[in-house]
């Protein structure tokens, strides 16, 4: 599923996209957005590395996405790639394709690496790598050797990933101590979900909060992938009972397909 876009000129946009495309689903601002914006920022500003992780479908990639909306495109270089685990060689032409450095790739990694290292200075990009639990410690350290050697000029660098992520980095104090902020996404709490869930899809607006509290404690605890799992079911539990109300035969329809 990808959450880019192209556009006439060629350059990617990263764009939020929700998981199964719900249509009619809405942001909504949860503590762990909040937080993950604050990161964003600080790194964009002191041109730091830093680290969002955490389990899977709690956000991590989405809220990086929509906190990444009011940087230039341009200076956008997102490291994603098709196949598990990429090595260094992977991330290195990558930057250059999405540098649009002039001339022919070079084929060796020496000459490649010094033209991404005076090619990066030259512009305040923002280095996203997701997916970073990934990486092997050589991709880690290749984009560390990047960021140490373009000085005060260097880019800002945002990994998001799983706690491999973590772990890696933190397994190696010359990785981990250059990470500003550790910003670990965490599970809404019930309450939370109480309180965001009916902003996310029109459906919810009408289930009462016993309805939404069993979604949560039996299926989505506080997961944001499972709770659109839940609405795109949700959706088709109505056309399947033909009404209207989201009431506990739909929900247990719903969630019994999920």
């Amino acid at each position: 599923m990808s959450s880019e876009a192209i556009e006439p000129e060629g350059q990617r946009v990263l764009l939020p996209q929700f998981f199964l495309d719900v249509p009619g689903s809405s942001v909504v601002t949860t503590d762990e957005l909040l937080q993950i914006q604050d990161t964003i920022l600080e790194a964009i500003e002191v041109r730091a590395m830093s680290l969002i992780y955490g389990d899977a479908g709690l956000g991590k990639t989405f809220a990086t996405r929509a906190a990444l909306q009011q940087v230039a495109p341009d200076l956008l270089l997102s490291l994603e790639f098709a196949r598990s685990r990429p090595g260094p060689k992977d991330l290195r032409e990558e930057l250059f394709a999405q540098m649009h450095l002039p001339g022919k790739m070079p084929r060796t990694a020496t000459p490649l690496y010094r033209m991404l290292l005076a090619a990066l200075p030259r512009r305040p990009y923002v280095i996203v790598c997701d997916e970073a639990q990934q990486y092997s410690r050589q991709c880690f350290e290749f984009i560390r050797n990047l960021w140490d050697n373009t000085r005060k000029n260097r880019p800002a660098v945002i990994f998001v990933g799983g706690r491999e992520a973590d772990d890696t980095l933190q397994s190696d104090p010359a990785l981990g101590s250059r990470i500003c902020t550790r910003t670990e996404v965490l599970a809404m709490s019930e309450d939370e979900a109480l309180s965001v869930v009916p902003d996310i899809h029109p459906v919810w607006m009408s289930a009462g909060a016993e309805l939404l509290q069993h979604i949560d404690r039996v299926h989505a605890d506080g997961s944001m992938r499972e709770w659109a799992r839940a609405t795109h079911h949700v959706l088709k539990g109505l056309k399947h009972f033909k009404t209207d109300t989201v009431d506990r035969q739909v929900v247990d329809w719903a969630l019994a397909q999920c």
